[in-house]
């Protein structure tokens, strides 16, 4: 089910930075610093469930894939989505610290950053109750006009369990 929709996320501390094999890139710290308020900004609205503010830092264009694959295109689908859930099962749900953010440009004017973050349970439109759990949000941002816009946006439960048989710790 939803375990974690956390669109969203984090006042934090910048990683490295890489792009491909072996080749190491820097992020400009003013960019880098509008890129993490942002994500602030975003987990801000989640939890005060203002999806106004939360897709007013996405792009026109921006999309949005959840955890169950419900897949939104535009902002206006983003955000209906978004309220449709702030309004039922997700309107006593709220985000945590992030644990970790990375920020990492892969082009001019494109950065990736992925966040992991716990948040509290909520309940399905089934009834079932979802324990709180963590989950990893990835946001791709572009640089328009000076502004750090989300174009697309993609959240993953973590599996504990599975966790523990990662072939590549």
């Amino acid at each position: 089910m939803l375990r974690f929709l956390a669109a969203t996320t984090l006042a934090v501390t910048m990683m490295s930075f890489t792009t491909g094999v072996g080749q190491a890139t820097s992020l400009p710290e003013q960019d880098a610093a509008q890129i993490r308020a942002a994500l602030k900004g975003m987990d801000d609205a989640w939890n005060r469930h203002d999806m106004q503010a939360f897709v007013s830092y996405m792009a026109d264009d921006a999309e949005w894939v959840n955890v169950v694959r419900m897949r939104w295109k535009g902002k206006e689908q983003v955000y209906r989505a978004h309220q449709a859930f702030h309004q039922t099962i997700f309107k006593n749900r709220q985000l945590h610290e992030p644990e970790s953010t990375e920020l990492r440009p892969v082009a001019p004017d494109c950065v990736v950053a992925m966040i992991v973050q716990a948040a509290d349970g909520f309940t399905t439109p089934s009834g079932h109750v979802e324990p709180p759990g963590r989950g990893v949000l990835t946001v791709v941002f572009i640089n328009r006009n000076g502004t750090w816009l989300v174009v697309q946006g993609h959240n993953t439960t973590v599996v504990e369990e599975a966790q523990r048989s990662n072939p590549v710790k």
